[in-house]
């Protein structure tokens, strides 16, 4: 990697929170504030709020999260880190919409770059541009655009399936013959 590249990663596999930590403690431990693309500079009481944790919950010791909320934290750390190119190992899982939502407007205005691998259509829909479909075979495809576009893309490639018959299909089989019933 290069001097100027600042790599951040989510992985699917959730980071050991420590459960006797507090929210705000943990994220503080990274920073007090970040500097969004426009400059400006958002603190993390705010970040915590943006990404769905009211200021009742920031005391809130992580051991009483549910799965959910340590999957937002965790995210919520890493984009506190401030990264300029940010890995998202399957992002959606365990996330709850409204945090999906607030995640893709995150993404949106994020000024660096976004790798994403994800079996969620709809999400890529809203936050890739480019693509990169693994077809299986050592197959990979590159698109620009949504992943639904690729998809009708794909499709209309595709010759409308034809039935398979074969030589023997095609010949008209005796009928078995008929038991007599007494």
């Amino acid at each position: 990697l290069g001097e100027t590249v600042h790599l951040g990663y989510y992985t699917q596999m959730s980071a050991n929170l420590d459960p006797n930590k507090r929210i705000i403690t943990y994220l503080q431990e990274v920073g007090e504030e970040v500097v969004q693309a426009d400059g400006q500079r958002v603190s993390v009481t705010q970040m915590l709020e943006q990404f769905l944790f009211p200021r009742s919950m920031h005391g809130t010791l992580i051991g009483r999260l549910s799965g959910g909320e340590k999957r937002r934290l965790y995210l919520l750390q890493v984009l506190m880190r401030q990264p300029n190119v940010l890995l998202l190992d399957e992002p959606t899982n365990d996330l709850d919409i409204a945090t999906l939502t607030v995640l893709e407007d995150y993404l949106d205005q994020f000024p660096g770059t976004v790798i994403t691998v994800s079996h969620d259509r709809y999400f890529l829909d809203k936050v890739a541009d480019q693509l990169l479909i693994f077809n299986g075979n050592a197959q990979i495809d590159r698109a620009v655009g949504e992943f639904s576009d690729y998809l009708a893309q794909q499709q209309t490639k595709q010759p409308a399936a034809k039935p398979k018959t074969s030589a023997a299909d095609a010949v008209p089989k005796k009928a078995a013959p008929k038991k007599k019933q007494n």
